[in-house]
């Protein structure tokens, strides 16, 4: 907080105090709570501060934007139609609230020319390069995520109740900007999820119409935080080949398998605030703090992005035409920034050698060329029935975040 202006300090600790009635209201709700919360306090009194300020303000901007929505109809400009609701409706509206995250990250290495493709395919070429998407770095993460529940924010969804998810997700970092003559002019980052798969029809219905995301279902196994972390799978549908006679089945996709335990070291160790976590990873994937790209004047703090506890997630939301099945009716880039509200913990399990050590392995389909599209092993031959893959870096974090209004970036021309 800057001390020496005025304004900001009185809108900071005006932040804060709704942080703080947030809170109150959600101990009162589970008591048992209350001791934990009291140790934080005295531990790092500047840090909760901190994280109050965030949420009070995050607040502030939830009650805005839903008085513009309910009670300014008459001053929305949007030429957008009325979306009639149904009662059995599986698109739940945004915002949602999602409380009770535990995700399972496996950092895995990719191909920073087979990223760039991926940018290049489903972000740069549908705008004609009005906008650039670049590969941040050459890693991925894997996520597999266990979700108590998830919830729309506001009325009429709000009040249907929440829903229990299960996701794995691939993330690629994405450095966002233009070119200006032979120059990349970088100006913000965003978080790709070139594969997606999730456990339920809301959750996958909501992602795909809401937002964009190209998610697909799957069946997960996926352990407590209270059980060893041994094995994570996926299962979903998919062609062994593509060919008229072809017959989609149920398979195993991918699994992440603890294989063994090494060394201990001094940074295998739990985090109890999601500075110390993002810290921790950044720099051990890392020699420096800094992504440096090709072409790139200015180069990105990675530190004092992570540490925003904001995370833009960028997507190209399309619908097929119905006329003309090879053409789009819609087709835009939406960027929409998922929140941090509460950070519960986390633990390192293992990296380059030292405490636990996992692989990666993925079957190969044709309708999920996972392994060809990431570029995730160089020695990977095309006719092979899987790869095992090793893993760089595991961890788990525990939290609660919101995922707010997306925003449109680019939009194809409606002709």
């Amino acid at each position: 907080m800057n001390t020496n202006n005025p304004l900001q300090t009185i809108q900071t600790s005006f932040h804060a105090a709704l942080g703080a009635f947030s809170e109150l209201t959600t101990l009162l709700q589970e008591p048992q709570k209350f001791t934990n919360y009291l140790n934080q306090i005295q531990q790092k009194p500047d840090q909760m501060f901190q994280d109050l300020a965030v949420k009070g303000k995050n607040m502030e901007q939830d009650m805005n934007s839903f008085y513009k929505n309910y009670f300014c109809g008459n001053g929305n400009k949007s030429p957008y139609p009325k979306y009639i609701e149904r009662a059995d409706g599986q698109a739940f509206n945004q915002p949602y609230e999602i409380k009770g995250t535990k995700m399972y990250g496996f950092v895995v290495e990719g191909s920073m020319t087979k990223l760039q493709e991926v940018c290049d395919k489903y972000l740069n070429d549908p705008n004609n390069g009005e906008i650039e998407y670049r590969p941040a770095m050459n890693y991925l993460i894997l996520t597999f995520n266990k979700i108590d529940s998830l919830s729309s924010i506001y009325p009429p969804d709000y009040d249907k109740g929440t829903v229990h998810e299960e996701e794995a997700i691939f993330w690629m970092l994405t450095v966002v900007g233009k070119k200006v003559g032979p120059l990349f002019i970088a100006e913000r980052l965003a978080w790709f999820m070139p594969y997606l798969y999730v456990n339920n029809s809301p959750i996958l219905v909501s992602g795909r119409e809401v937002y964009g995301f190209f998610k697909q279902l799957g069946v997960f196994q996926i352990p407590d935080l209270n059980q060893e972390p041994d094995l994570f799978t996926v299962d979903t549908l998919v062609f062994k080949e593509f060919n008229p006679h072809s017959q989609s089945i149920d398979a195993r996709l991918l699994e992440v398998r603890r294989i063994g335990t090494g060394e201990q070291h001094p940074d295998l160790k739990t985090w109890d605030n999601f500075t110390d976590a993002a810290k921790a990873i950044a720099n051990l994937l890392f020699d420096n703090d800094e992504i440096l790209l090709p072409g790139l004047q200015l180069p990105f703090n990675l530190l004092e992005y992570l540490i925003e506890k904001i995370v833009p997630l960028v997507t190209l939301k399309q619908i097929r035409d119905v006329e003309n099945s090879k053409k789009a009716c819609y087709q835009a880039l939406i960027e929409s920034p998922m929140q941090l509200q509460t950070f519960y913990g986390g633990k390192l399990f293992g990296f380059k050698g030292f405490g636990d050590q996992f692989q990666l392995k993925i079957n190969n389909f044709a309708s999920q060329p996972v392994v060809q599209d990431l570029g995730l092993h160089k020695g990977y031959s095309p006719g092979s029935e899987s790869i095992n893959i090793p893993v760089k870096l595991g961890f788990v974090l525990h939290f609660d975040f919101t995922l707010k209004d997306g925003k449109t970036v680019w939009q194809a021309s409606q002709k």
